[in-house]
């Protein structure tokens, strides 16, 4: 399966690199836009999905909706612990089915917690992470998602924290363990056509020799 996940933290650049890197490459892009029809059981709006504007977080709302109310039913909490481990085993199977499906023609997958969800299953997946300095995110931030610096500083907490825990709750993984990806760049210390370059150049030695071995 041709591809690579691309793990961004808030400020990071993904938004902006994640498109350059499949438009290089030929590939399809996966961003993390949840679908449409999600978002509506969630009563979000995509908008809020993406970028945690409530200050109750977007992923403490989404696995709160994704587990049945069983706890009002019975009052049982063991009920209440399979019927949310079944929920999440569901939607953990359709995201990954999501993500195979769009590697299958070449992709690059945005956030989703891709790297942690094909970790061990798929090693010919390329893995990025971007990260860089909190205080250096927000000035891009600002720079980048037209947000003032009090607004972009809030963001950076909440969605970073989000990201966290959709990965820690669907995939058992620290979505900051270095262990998850071949490649972290940190992206405030240079251009941002310059991340996409060494990801594009990483990918297709990954690739090269991924199709040796």
């Amino acid at each position: 399966m041709p591809g690579l996940t691309i793990s961004s933290q808030y400020g990071a650049g993904g938004n902006v690199i994640a498109p350059r890197v499949a438009e290089a490459l030929g590939f399809r892009l996966l961003d993390r836009t949840i679908d449409g029809k999600v978002a509506e059981e969630l009563q979000v709006s995509l908008e809020e999905a993406e970028k945690g504007e409530r200050k109750q977080s977007f992923a403490d709302r989404f696995f709160a909706a994704l587990a049945p109310l069983a706890d009002t039913v019975t009052g049982d909490p063991e009920i209440l612990a399979s019927a949310r481990s079944g929920a999440t085993e569901e939607f953990r199977v359709e995201a990954s089915k999501l993500m195979e499906g769009a590697l299958a023609d070449g992709a690059v997958i945005l956030g989703r917690g891709g790297a942690a969800a094909l970790h061990g299953t798929h090693p010919e997946v390329l893995r990025v992470r971007l990260y860089g300095d909190p205080e250096l995110r927000v000035i891009a931030a600002v720079k980048y998602y037209d947000a003032d610096e009090a607004t972009a500083r809030e963001r950076q907490h909440r969605t970073d924290e989000a990201r966290a825990k959709y990965v820690q709750h669907l995939y058992g993984r620290d979505i900051n363990d270095s262990n998850l990806y071949h490649l972290e760049l940190n992206t405030p210390l240079f251009e941002l056509d310059q991340c996409v370059d060494v990801i594009v150049g990483a990918y297709r030695a990954f690739a090269a020799a991924s199709a040796a071995a």
